[in-house]
């Protein structure tokens, strides 16, 4: 018991050395904490996230109708496009996007008509400059926009076109209607002449309306057989059956296909018909009252989180920030510590004194495990109340993370200082650690971008179960993944071996 006594005054007699050789620092000390704090500050101030706007350029044929179209277009698409002008000259419109004049040029097919005709799609041609793959996918996110508005518009005209159609027969069901109730009292008042020639007017009424309305009907068909089974199943389906019987049963009435003649079997039919032209007026109003756009863009998407709260970017990436800094912060200090003490020849002392590797190397570790978290609550308490950072899960659970994020990163950065055999060197290797933690960790791009093979990486580095397990604590409210943490503290207990025989080894050497 004595002996360990001992063991633990030798190891924490380094606080106050650390401590003193840290804050002999000042530049470091400010650089290494304040810095990226005011960076986080200036990225929350300045970020907007908003679409960005590309000034589009269109080359189309002077004086088509296509010309004509594409200002009206290209000023109710809202404001990611700005409309930069019409021009017949592809040439020039490519100078002035290579000048960065504007950002796309928007070439509009040729002979559009003629192809989709022939059975091929007119293509728009979209030219840019960009050469980051991000504002390439936006750019091409923003042509898909613009077809599909385009794309709408013109089946909207067609179904306008469909619906009008359909609007102009109402006359025609009037006249047919007047011609069976005719033809009814007809019959009932045994005017053969009169009957004979009110059911050929009904014919012919009810081919006009089937003409007109057949084809415009095939529409509102597609979209129902794309709904699938409602209140009302085969509406279209129903209305074109009604006509198509309507049909039939005037025909019959001239004693076609064997039908009876009968007086009262006539006048029952034509009852019937008379019943049908009312439904078949009743549904077409129907159709009519339907908006265009709902017609040809039937369905819209709606994206609903259950999530708690809905950050934006400044406070999304504020976890991996911290997990960043933390990590950074530990190697850096815990880098230089050994491979100072060593050039300014203190390593000597060690070697002829009765301290242990394992008590230097437990002595820096609650050194800067001390320091770690005195910055690491001050940076927090700048984060939650002043940036305005969400913090929804318990501070049990951010002090359990940050602490094996803290001591993870110190192993790393001891072996770094132990392998080191100067400063600059020292220096190298923490930047290898802080790139690879930048690239790998899923501070950038999310880890499922990664190809699984190098992901043994990003599972290496403590950066990548930080920033998974702040996350779920800041903006989730969750408790950590419990599997990700002890695996996180297993790392930092194989590195912190490594360290005592890397520094046992030093200091036993002559």
């Amino acid at each position: 018991m004595i002996r360990f006594w001992r063991s633990l005054i030798r190891s924490s007699s380094f606080l106050r050395k650390e401590v003193f050789v840290i804050f002999r620092q000042p530049r470091l000390l400010m650089t290494l904490v304040l810095g990226p704090f005011l960076i986080l500050l200036l990225f929350g101030i300045g970020y907007r996230n908003e679409a960005r706007a590309l000034r589009t350029l269109f080359v189309a044929e002077a004086n088509s109708p296509i010309a004509q179209q594409v200002e009206e277009y290209a000023t109710t698409l809202g404001p990611q496009l700005i409309f930069a002008g019409v021009t017949d000259d592809e040439e020039a419109a490519l100078n002035r996007l290579r000048r960065g004049e504007v950002d796309v040029v928007a070439v509009t097919p040729v002979n559009a008509m003629e192809k989709i005709r022939s059975n091929e799609p007119a293509v728009f041609s979209l030219y840019h400059r960009e050469i980051d793959p991000f504002q390439v996918e936006y750019v091409n996110y923003f042509g898909q926009i613009y077809i599909d508005e385009v794309n709408r518009r013109a089946l909207m005209a067609i179904a306008q076109e469909g619906q009008m159609d359909a609007s102009n027969v109402q006359d025609d069901l009037a006249e047919a209607r007047q011609n069976a109730s005719t033809l009814r009292e007809a019959l009932q008042a045994g005017d053969e002449s009169t009957a004979q020639q009110k059911r050929a007017s009904l014919r012919g009424n009810l081919d006009a309306v089937s003409l007109a309305v057949g084809a415009s009907l095939g529409l509102l068909s597609g979209v129902e057989q794309t709904l699938g089974p409602s209140d009302n199943p085969g509406q279209v389906s129903e209305l074109l059956n009604t006509l198509s019987s309507a049909s039939e049963k005037t025909e019959s009435l001239g004693g076609m296909d064997g039908e009876p003649q009968d007086k009262d079997q006539q006048i029952q039919r034509v009852t019937e018909i008379e019943e049908d032209l009312e439904t078949l007026e009743s549904r077409l109003d129907e159709f009519t009252s339907i908006s265009p756009d709902v017609l040809v863009r039937p369905f819209r998407s709606e994206a609903q989180s259950i999530a708690t709260i809905q950050p934006d970017a400044a406070d999304f990436y504020t976890p991996a920030v911290i997990a960043l800094l933390l990590q950074h912060l530990a190697v850096t200090f815990a880098a230089l510590s050994i491979v100072r003490e060593r050039t300014v020849g203190t390593m000597e002392l060690f070697r002829v004194s009765p301290l242990s590797a394992g008590e230097a190397l437990v002595g820096k570790y609650l050194s800067y495990m001390l320091f770690g978290a005195l910055i690491m609550a001050l940076l927090t308490l700048l984060l939650i109340y002043v940036l305005q950072v969400p913090m929804l899960g318990r501070w049990l659970d951010y002090v359990l993370v940050v602490a094996a994020l803290l001591f993870t990163s110190l192993g790393i950065g001891f072996i770094i200082s132990l392998v080191s055999s100067d400063e600059s060197q020292a220096v190298q290797y923490t930047m290898i650690v802080l790139l690879l933690s930048v690239f790998f960790s899923g501070f950038l791009l999310s880890l499922d971008l990664i190809w699984q093979p190098v992901r043994l990486v990003s599972w290496a580095v403590p950066t990548t179960y930080g920033i998974i397990l702040l996350r779920d604590i800041f903006l989730r409210g969750l408790p950590p993944n419990y599997q990700f943490l002890l695996t996180l503290f297993a790392i930092g207990a194989a590195l912190f071996l490594l360290s005592w025989l890397l520094m046992r080894r030093l200091v036993t050497s002559r």
